[in-house]
């Protein structure tokens, strides 16, 4: 079976190296055929493929048409017509002040010139990219009419040369700056510099643009509103990512491995993939994708693991929920409020959007038109590594009590040990940050509570509805249900109360599972846990 490469970034090099690749190139002949517009912008989360497609889309614009036998892309294709591509890389410009953006970004571009020849112009990184853009149309035209000569056909007098211009990581030099007091800076040079892709669009025959996060278009792109985006269109939903059907045309025999591995039949191995890595959507209507990155180092290791964790979690993130904790399990947003923020003032929900952690969940417009998504965790990879990750932030603890408790504490419930279950509870919020409750109130402490459940390894519904109202949180075991309220700065009994005043554990009485209700109070003086109740009613 031909092997998995999760670290190579370059068309070429998969190719010649003979490693597997899913070909997408029958959607990039959709966008590249000039149909549906010419410039794009495209977001997704990191470990997608972006660089990847940025890759293959150059080797095609540049004629390598022997890197493409038996694609899709080979026989519909002309690959008599070339255009010099300008490559941009922003990932190699993050900086810590805008001065030493400009500088990278200078290098950036010196060192493209080199790879095409083409002298720089301009004392500016920003005139130097309109020139650069320019001198590459041109030297296109030049080509065009020697090509022409050559043939002995009559040169043409109203040719006009393109080139093709692809961005990657657009956004990685402000990622960095995101809610700092020099974000500003960073933001008006990025728009400047892009402000040149629509002053020279007509020397472009395409132009492709992408990273992970979406702005305002009032922000990096003001000046650039010609764009089509494509971030959440259902001609480009299936692009990133691998649809169930991908996955076993092209990984069967490694799905077969890893069931061999893990004891597993290749279709029981496949539910688990899917279980595991499956479940991003980019489109209301859109069939879901597995992640590339992830699933790959799953064939490659024959082991079912959380590998977005190892990829790294943004610290930025993780602050910004340390302020404000909420439950991104389950979560509800219009469609202008998810589309795009702005980079002074961040919006946690967009950003978790764009950046992988939550996906759409469902879809519903109201008889305005107006369009609301349910947002929720893609799959049981991104649900753990963020839990774990959050709890962690959240409660300070030592690696060794941490791993205590993650064992100790499902281990309880399991077995209606609420005795040891909160003295494990204890030890992980005794190290609280005062300012991560301080001034908080009882919607922050259920939403601690349910990323420490979801830590546990436990699977916890929060804010479940009943036709009486919503129950804080439900925890579901083979043979226990525990119907659980959360109060602050109130008694357990008050929490207990509750739940049989309301009667929100009755949806639950035909279960045949025994059915615990369970009352508990945080205390904002202390931060932990200081009463709790429960009692058995089937």
């Amino acid at each position: 079976m031909k092997p998995i490469a999760t670290d190579i970034y370059t068309f070429s090099e998969l190719i010649t190296n003979g490693y597997t690749y899913v070909d997408k190139t029958d959607r990039y002949l959709r966008l590249i055929a000039g149909k549906i517009g010419k410039q794009f912008f495209l977001a997704r989360p990191r470990r997608f493929g972006k660089s990847l497609t940025v890759s293959t889309l150059q080797a095609i614009f540049e004629g390598r048409r022997s890197l493409f036998t038996g694609l899709a892309i080979e026989s519909a294709w002309d690959w008599t017509k070339t255009w010099p591509v300008l490559r941009l890389d922003m990932g190699s410009c993050q900086a810590s002040s805008v001065e030493e953006f400009w500088d990278k970004l200078g290098d950036l571009l010196i060192s493209e010139s080199d790879r095409l020849e083409i002298p720089l112009r301009g004392k500016s990184p920003s005139s130097q990219f309109r020139f650069f853009i320019e001198d590459l149309a041109r030297r296109n035209r030049n080509e065009i009419l020697v090509a022409a000569k050559a043939r002995g056909e009559p040169l043409p007098s109203d040719v006009q040369g393109q080139m093709v211009l692809l961005v990657d990581e657009y956004d990685k030099p402000i990622l960095g700056h995101l809610g700092k007091t020099d974000v500003g800076e960073i933001r008006d040079a990025l728009k400047d510099f892009y402000s040149v892709i629509k002053t020279c669009e007509s020397c472009q025959r395409f132009t492709f643009i992408t990273g992970v996060s979406k702005f305002s278009k009032v922000s990096i792109f003001s000046d650039l509103n010609n764009l089509v985006d494509l971030t959440m269109d259902a001609r480009t939903a299936t692009m990133f990512g691998y649809t169930h059907d991908e996955v076993k045309k092209y990984f069967g025999e490694h799905l077969a491995a890893l069931g061999a591995a893990n004891g597993l039949a290749p279709d029981e191995a496949f539910d688990k993939v899917i279980a595991m890595y499956n479940g991003y959507c980019f489109h209301h209507a859109a069939e879901r994708v597995v992640n590339p990155v992830s699933l790959g180092r799953c064939f490659c290791d024959c082991e079912f693991k959380s590998y977005w964790y190892e990829t790294g979690t943004s610290t930025f993130l993780v602050e910004l929920l340390k302020k404000r904790p909420i439950d991104i399990s389950n979560l509800e947003i219009s469609e202008s409020q998810l589309g795009s923020y702005e980079p002074q003032a961040p919006q946690v929900v967009p950003l978790l959007f764009q950046t992988g952690y939550l996906t759409i969940k469902d879809f519903v417009s109201d008889d305005d038109g107006n369009r609301f998504y349910r947002l929720g965790f893609p799959n049981n990879e991104v649900e753990k590594a963020f839990s774990e990750t959050l709890t962690m932030a959240y409660t300070g603890v030592d690696d060794i009590a941490f791993g205590r408790v993650q064992v100790e504490g499902r281990r309880a419930l399991a077995n209606h040990d609420l005795e040891t279950f909160f003295e494990l509870f204890g030890i992980l919020f005794a190290n609280l940050p005062y300012d991560l409750t301080d001034r908080q109130n009882e919607q922050t402490w259920q939403a601690i509570f349910v990323v420490v459940l979801r830590f546990l390894g436990i699977k916890v519904i929060p804010e479940s509805r009943t036709n009486r109202g919503r129950i804080d949180a439900v925890v579901e075991f083979m043979h226990e249900i525990y119907v659980i309220e959360v109060k602050l700065n109130k008694t357990a009994a008050d929490a207990l109360t509750q739940i049989k005043e309301k009667r929100y554990h009755e949806k639950y009485l035909a279960s045949g599972k025994r059915i615990t209700l369970v009352g508990m109070n945080f205390s904002s003086e202390s931060r932990t846990i200081d009463d709790w109740k429960s009692e058995v009613v089937a």
